[in-house]
Order: structure tokens, then C-alpha cells, then sequence
């Protein structure tokens, strides 16, 4: 019994690995053939065959949803570490940080940007959000950030859900036009451009928001 286990547990470790060293290489075939790429392009970057890689993802759809998982840990990981490094009470520069990194991840592999966006539309890669809840973990944090802010100044933080949340779908919607554009203008003009608008529009509304005495 304990040999079997031990085999077995050897196997699915020798599994997990080979998977992940099979995500690596189709990253690096999309960031060569562009997010078009296709199966046999794939199965060449990874020196195996198509054969192969169905064999540890099932299909297309499986390999893409793998894919989305391994760039949405590397986004999280990037981001998560930019909000931490800034001071949360500023919130204009947390606003400008966090714009600035995302839309140095979205420049930095722009073709893995596109593959995670151009999702399969049949099998099982159809129901997997190509977010991956990123949008909902920056704006929790948002929220959270805003919400510390305004009870710190005796405010009422009710408004926090609604501004960490539409700030992140606007840097997101901002991210996505910004790849679309052609030409595409620097990252420095969009991440300055967002922070002319929201700079004023932070300041204005955390003034005029409630204190918790007149919210009673």
C-alpha cells in the first residue's frame, strides 16, 4: 500500500509540474506567434507534440483556462505587491500606482493580454471569467483603503464599495481602449490622464462626504 501511494503521489506531483512547464512554454509561443497562436505552434515551442498536451489539458479550452489561472496569479501577485508599497491614506497616489501597474502588465505582454481576453467559446474555457476576479480583489482593496480613510476623518464610509469598485472598472475600460488604440499613446499620458480626472473628483467627493454624526 505505502509503495502504490508513493507512486501514485510521485505521478501526480511529475503531473503538476509537467503542466505547469507546458503553460510556460505556451506563454512564450504566445509571445512569439501573437495571441492567434494556434495548437501545432504550441506543441512546437514545448518540443512535444499536440498529442501531449491534450493529454494533460484535455483540449484547447483546458490549456487556455490554465493559461488564464498562471497570468491572473502573476497579475495578482504584481498588483497586491504595488498597493502594499503605498501609503494608504493617499489615496490620488494610490489611485495613479495602482493605473500605472496594471497598465505596465497590459504593455509588457501585450499578446497574453489579448489571448486571456479572446476566450473559446465552447467547452469548458466558455464559463471561465478571462478576469479571473482580479477587478473584484482591487476594488475590495480599494474599498477597504477608502472606507480606513473616512472613518479615520469620522466620515461615513458607505460610499467606499461604489469608489474602489468604479475606479478599477475605469482604470480597467482605460487599459483595455489604451491596447486597442493605434497608435498607442504612452502609458505615462493614460496613467496622467486618469489621475487629472480622479485627483479633483477624490478631493471634491471626500469632501463632501457625510460625517458619521450627520449620517445618524
Amino acid at each position: 500500500m505505502g509503495i502504490t501511494d508513493g507512486r501514485d503521489s510521485r505521478w501526480v506531483e511529475y503531473r503538476a509540474v509537467r503542466r505547469r512547464e507546458l503553460v510556460e512554454e505556451s506563454l512564450r509561443a504566445i509571445r512569439r506567434y501573437g495571441a492567434g497562436v494556434g495548437m501545432d505552434e504550441i506543441a512546437a515551442q514545448a518540443g512535444t507534440s499536440k498529442t501531449v498536451i491534450y493529454r494533460y489539458f484535455g483540449d484547447r479550452a483546458g490549456l487556455y483556462s490554465a493559461v488564464v489561472d498562471a497570468v491572473h496569479t502573476y497579475i495578482h501577485d504584481d498588483l497586491t505587491a504595488t498597493l502594499q508599497l503605498t501609503a494608504s491614506d493617499d489615496l490620488p497616489q494610490l489611485t495613479a500606482n495602482l493605473a500605472n501597474a496594471y497598465l505596465a502588465l497590459v504593455e509588457r505582454d501585450p499578446e497574453i493580454y489579448r489571448f486571456v481576453l479572446n476566450r473559446p467559446l465552447e467547452g469548458s474555457a466558455a464559463s471561465v471569467d478571462p478576469w479571473g476576479g482580479l477587478p473584484d480583489v482591487m476594488g475590495d482593496h480599494l474599498e477597504t483603503v477608502i472606507a480606513e480613510h473616512l472613518v479615520a476623518h469620522g466620515q461615513d464610509p458607505a460610499c467606499a464599495a461604489t469608489w474602489g469598485h468604479g475606479l478599477v472598472g475605469f482604470i480597467r475600460a482605460s487599459a483595455d481602449r489604451w491596447m486597442a488604440s493605434d497608435p498607442r499613446p504612452p502609458r505615462a499620458q493614460v496613467v496622467d490622464h486618469i489621475s487629472r480626472l480622479f485627483d479633483p473628483v477624490l478631493a471634491v467627493g471626500l469632501a463632501a462626504v457625510p460625517t458619521l454624526s450627520e449620517h445618524r
